[in-house]
């Protein structure tokens, strides 16, 4: 007996099965953007209305850009404008403020000078016009400012020497100070020589914790018949 054998042949074109896939996923894709598209114009998108849309608003975005960089060069404009009116103003100021020092010294000098020309009663002979102090703008330190006069219509010249005394408190005691101790340009007198008026000043450093209370003056003229003068200032009416 002989078996008969049956041979299937079969073909295989697995590159055909491959351009089949792929058109079958190209046609899928399609499907689902269409679908996509479908469902977007049926919720009421329009992608001609979207992208003018957002042209107008690029349109708007970009005035509004425009707009800010003219502000804020306007700003500029303005803060330079206003740095420039600061500065005006300060040396406005400063000019006003040395114009009234100008004329308080002048208010001064005045006085001082109507001080010379006054009464016909005043007392005759070497005389202590006027003290005054004023602040260096540092703590103790001090400007003087001594003037001297000499009445009398047949007035000569007159010399000696002022001497200068602070007194006041310190750590609870009385103390005093020469005027070698607080003004080291000076010694311990001034020298003055003068007919009509002379004016004495410089600059002392008192010692911390020191509280002025009197500034004692001696003028010392020298000659036949010279008298001592001697007049004492309350540290509270001279300062300023």
């Amino acid at each position: 007996m002989h078996q008969s054998s049956h041979v299937i042949i079969k073909s295989h074109h697995p590159r055909r099965r491959r351009i089949v896939l792929v058109l079958v996923l190209v046609a899928l894709a399609a499907a689902g953007w269409g679908l996509y598209e479908y469902g977007r114009a049926r919720g009421g998108y329009d992608r001609l209305e979207a992208a003018r849309e957002r042209e107008a608003l690029e349109a708007v975005i970009a005035g509004l850009r425009s707009r800010n960089e003219a502000l804020r060069a306007r700003i500029a404009v303005l803060e330079q404008a206003s740095e420039v009116d600061r500065h005006a103003y300060a040396e406005v100021d400063q000019t006003l403020k040395a114009l009234q020092d100008e004329l308080l010294e002048l208010r001064e000098e005045v006085a001082f000078y109507r001080g010379i020309v006054g009464p016909a009663d005043i007392s005759k002979g070497l005389q202590i016009q006027s003290f005054m102090v004023k602040r260096n703008g540092q703590t103790n330190s001090y400007h003087y400012r001594l003037i001297m006069t000499q009445y009398g219509k047949n007035a000569r010249p007159v010399q000696g020497v002022a001497k200068m005394t602070v007194t006041g408190v310190l750590a609870g005691r009385q103390v005093r100070f020469e005027l070698k101790e607080i003004d080291s340009r000076q010694r311990p007198y001034m020298k003055f020589r003068f007919k009509y008026f002379q004016e004495l000043k410089g600059d002392m450093e008192l010692p911390e914790d020191f509280v002025p209370l009197k500034v004692i003056l001696k003028t010392i003229p020298r000659g036949k018949g010279a008298k001592t003068t001697e007049r004492a200032f309350n540290w509270a009416e001279v300062i300023s």
